[in-house]
This record gives C-alpha cells, sequence and structure tokens, in this order.
C-alpha cells in the first residue's frame, strides 16, 4: 500500500490541496531541480490534483442542480 502524502483535512480542502500544488508549483519552476526530484514532486501533485478535480466535479454537481431546480 503506498504510503498517504496528505492529511485527509488536506485532501478534502480544495483550498488546503491547491495550496499544497501551488507549493509544489514554486518548487519545479526552480531551474536547478534534479530530474529524480522533478518525478518525486509529480508524484505528490497526483493525489491533490485529484482531489481539487474532485471537489470542482462536486461543486459543478450542485450548480447543475440549483440551476435546474431554478428553472422550474
Amino acid at each position: 500500500m503506498a504510503e498517504k502524502l496528505f492529511s485527509d483535512e488536506i485532501l478534502n480542502s480544495y483550498d488546503k490541496s491547491f495550496d499544497e500544488l501551488q507549493k509544489i508549483q514554486i518548487e519545479l519552476e526552480n531551474s536547478d531541480i534534479s530530474v529524480d526530484t522533478m518525478s518525486r514532486l509529480a508524484q505528490k501533485a497526483l493525489p491533490l490534483i485529484q482531489a481539487c478535480k474532485a471537489k470542482l466535479n462536486e461543486a459543478q454537481g450542485y450548480v447543475n442542480e440549483v440551476l435546474k431546480e431554478a428553472e422550474n
């Protein structure tokens, strides 16, 4: 089983997940970064990206429901 990199508190919050992604982005923008470090950071970013995508999909579903109800 893979090691959990982030707490549920972070993964269940879009804002906290996005903040962590921004930290990773800053590290990736370092011109002296090694390929190994880049690979590690990409792996680290994956669960954060998935968490953000899930939250956005959830919000989109909610907005769609509200709009559908407003049409009635």
